[in-house]
């Protein structure tokens, strides 16, 4: 998560623009990778896989030093709160018999590592990376290079080196939309290339984080409503910003076309909105049951315990209690559950 007021990401020259037009996009990968990497570095999450999968750049103009930017307290609260969040849906979601979960345009995304490596690690049936051709290509080398990551997955299937098939894990290199998969719709996607991943008849999560904002809207509902038809049980994580059209969100978009980056899929500016989209009457018969939204500062406020956060603000001194309130309320977690086993997935 980005402030909009922060400097030019560390590891790239000022006014860098991109060469191709998804470049931008693809670009925000950097961005959440090394802010975990900071965070990590720091001690506010416990992460050790995350250095494996994301090398990070040296700031511009400056000797290699080895370890990531760090991040400002912002920046590395909001870090915490997002994957604790989101890691309490899907530890819900386990508990109750989940067997599934399939992350849309993951990047550099560590949650799978991190659940198997525990001392007792979910009883998984599948777990589904998807992402650009030029995000998978990367990953399935560093996860073939290192040991430590391919340890979960053996055996190893490569897939002409951007893509990887084993018992639990797949990498799927995968562009959802429709103008880049030979004008097939959507929802043909998903059901040839993504499909025969899975089991239909098994309780799957749907990971979106910063998704959707850069799709039509019709695009992300078309993925919410063949997830809701496809899984009698299912549950879908959705994490973006809101607020875009009051002050601070209106510096948060020109911040973001500086960038070069569009967010066409922003069109649900409240929690309220975003746990709506989940049961819109539009998605018909793959409408969720139950949805619910909270922004990070309710996070905070609700779901993390006062232990975890007397203990990472020893880590940082935080100057301003007011404008981390104020960045944390324009980001959230929003969730739409399917099927009686999951109806009481929350935060």
């Amino acid at each position: 998560m980005l402030p909009p007021r922060l400097n030019q990401p560390q590891g790239r020259p000022p006014n860098n623009h991109a060469s191709h037009p998804d470049d931008a996009i693809r670009l925000t990968d950097d961005d959440a990778a090394s802010s975990r990497l900071s965070a990590t570095q720091l001690g506010y999450l416990a992460d050790p896989f995350v250095s494996l999968l994301y090398r990070a750049p040296m700031a511009y103009g400056a000797a290699p030093s080895g370890r990531a930017a760090r991040k400002p307290p912002l920046i590395n609260i909001g870090t915490h709160h997002r994957t604790w969040g989101i890691d309490l849906l899907v530890e819900q979601f386990l508990e109750r018999g989940g067997k599934q979960i399939v992350s849309l345009g993951a990047g550099s995304d560590t949650r799978f590592w991190r659940l198997m490596s525990r001392d007792s690690p979910p009883s998984i049936h599948k777990y589904v990376e998807v992402d650009f051709p030029h995000l998978t290509s990367p990953k399935a080398q560093r996860i073939a290079r290192h040991h430590k990551l391919s340890q979960y997955l053996s055996p190893i299937v490569p897939g002409g080196g951007t893509e990887l098939s084993s018992s639990l894990f797949d990498l799927i290199p995968l562009d959802l939309r429709p103008a880049s998969s030979s004008s097939k719709s959507i929802p043909s996607t998903l059901s040839a290339d993504l499909l025969p991943h899975l089991d239909p008849s098994l309780p799957t999560l749907f990971l979106a984080e910063c998704l959707f904002p850069y799709m039509p809207p019709e695009d992300s509902e078309a993925i919410v409503r063949w997830f809701g038809e496809t899984f009698k049980d299912c549950v879908g994580v959705v994490y973006e910003m809101v607020g875009l059209d009051d002050s601070f969100g209106k510096v948060m978009r020109r911040n973001l076309a500086v960038r070069n980056l569009s967010i066409p899929g922003s069109v649900f500016p409240t929690p309220a909105s975003q746990a709506g989209r989940f049961q819109v009457s539009q998605l018909g018969e793959g409408r969720f049951d139950d949805a619910g939204a909270r922004t990070l500062w309710q996070v905070r406020e609700q779901a993390i315990d006062s232990k975890e956060l007397q203990r990472i603000s020893k880590l940082e001194i935080l100057d301003e209690i007011e404008e981390l309130k104020l960045v944390l309320e324009h980001y959230v977690i929003a969730w739409g559950t399917k099927g009686a086993r999951m109806s009481s997935i929350s935060l």
